[in-house]
């Protein structure tokens, strides 16, 4: 519970600093609001596979020099491609000529965005896993000091969206030159056996991401069909709610350090569900409480506040799909199992896709946006747990 606790407190810290570094993008215009949203979509697209060497590490816990090559390899390959079709890329979403424009300019940094940025996140893992959890705060403190610092003088003096992206990108490399100082971690260039490892866990667990986030992509691309002003509500809606996802991803961060104390599937098992027990109503009395500190943080000026009222409270749900979610996930990682993942997550999103298609151009259709978060991470909890357990009684596990 005091791993939870902690990390809980790290990630509340990052996610209202995230929240403040949204904002300035949201203040800027509501062509702002729609760029960075489809932006950021397209990032978590092309990032599950430049993130394939800590999806690794997750699984293995040693080597780490290795598997940060894999992050940094695959994310030039991720910038290359986003470089090259970039025109196509821009074209994907229903936006008007100027935010097109605005987000092909953003396209021209995302090599350097994205290699930065998954170092960046492969390090701080790292750190966590390894439960050195007083550098892991001390890394955060100085990236978002860092980049609330660069956003601050880049939004007061420019008003630029593209000089407030360019300010993250230096501040991931502020803290990754902190990080490896005080980590010191073993130099080592990648071999075949962490490639072996990256191609038995990684491209399996990017695979079940790159298919949840292309999804997660149609998802934002048919809510752009809503209109300027719904897609605008849905994107500030949307964000507060992966903003929310900080505090399960807390909780799931906590269990991938205590699973593994389990030398057993039974005994992982038994150490997911008392850690369920004791965090679950510390988690759902969290989530609606920043649900609106978020949502009043990072709604921006150019987006009234009470627009998104009661549709937050719609998106706000996705808590109780998330929170099983992170509990069958982890063990699903911690037994090697990522191709579990990829079954659920599959499953998970077409439920998501189909309902939103098919509620599309009703008056109701924000609420819908907003209630398949739950129904989807809900959906892939059960057959994660479903498929654990029938391999469970296989003897698949060590039990």
């Amino acid at each position: 519970m005091k791993e939870f606790i902690s990390i809980l407190i790290s990630f509340i810290f990052m996610s209202l600093a995230d929240s403040i570094d949204s904002a300035f993008n949201n203040l800027i215009s509501i062509d702002a609001i729609v760029v960075t949203g489809s932006f950021l979509l397209i990032d978590s697209i092309f990032k599950s596979f430049a993130e394939i060497g800590i999806y690794t590490y997750r699984t293995t816990r040693k080597n780490e020099w290795q598997y940060l090559w894999f992050n940094i390899i695959f994310g030039i390959l991720m910038g290359i491609i986003v470089l090259t079709c970039k025109n196509l890329i821009v074209n994907i979403f229903n936006l008007s000529d100027t935010q097109k424009n605005m987000l092909s300019i953003l396209l021209n940094f995302y090599a350097i965005y994205v290699v930065f940025g998954r170092l960046a996140n492969g390090i701080f893992e790292i750190i966590r896993l390894k439960g050195q959890l007083k550098l892991y705060r001390k890394s955060l403190i100085v990236y978002y000091v860092s980049l609330i610092a660069l956003d601050t003088f880049a939004y007061l003096f420019t008003k630029n969206l593209t000089l407030l992206f360019v300010a993250t990108i230096v501040s991931w490399l502020i803290s990754v030159i902190y990080m490896l100082y005080n980590l010191k971690l073993k130099f080592e260039l990648p071999n075949k056996n962490s490639l072996k490892n990256v191609i038995k866990y990684g491209f399996a667990y990017s695979s079940e991401r790159l298919l949840s986030r292309i999804f997660l992509l149609l998802y934002g691309v048919i809510a752009s069909h809503m209109g300027t002003e719904k897609y605008g509500i849905h994107t500030v809606c949307y964000s507060v709610c992966l903003t929310l996802e900080i505090i399960t991803n807390a909780y799931q961060a906590a269990l991938m350090i205590k699973v593994p104390e389990g030398k057993t599937y039974i005994e992982q098992y038994n150490n997911c569900i008392n850690m369920r027990n004791k965090c679950f109503p510390l988690i759902i009395a969290l989530n609606f409480v920043f649900t609106f500190i978020y949502l009043v943080i990072s709604h921006g000026s150019s987006l009234p506040l009470n627009k998104c009222f009661p549709y937050i409270i719609f998106y706000s749900l996705g808590v109780f799909g998330l929170y099983p979610y992170e509990t069958y996930k982890t063990l699903c990682i911690s037994q090697g199992k990522s191709f579990i993942l990829l079954i659920g997550s599959t499953i998970g999103v077409i439920i998501r896709f189909l309902i939103c298609l098919l509620f599309l151009n009703t008056p109701f259709a924000l609420f819908v946006f907003g209630i398949v978060n739950f129904i989807d991470f809900f959906s892939r909890s059960i057959v994660y747990r479903i498929v654990l357990s029938k391999l469970c009684k296989k003897g698949n596990f060590s039990i």
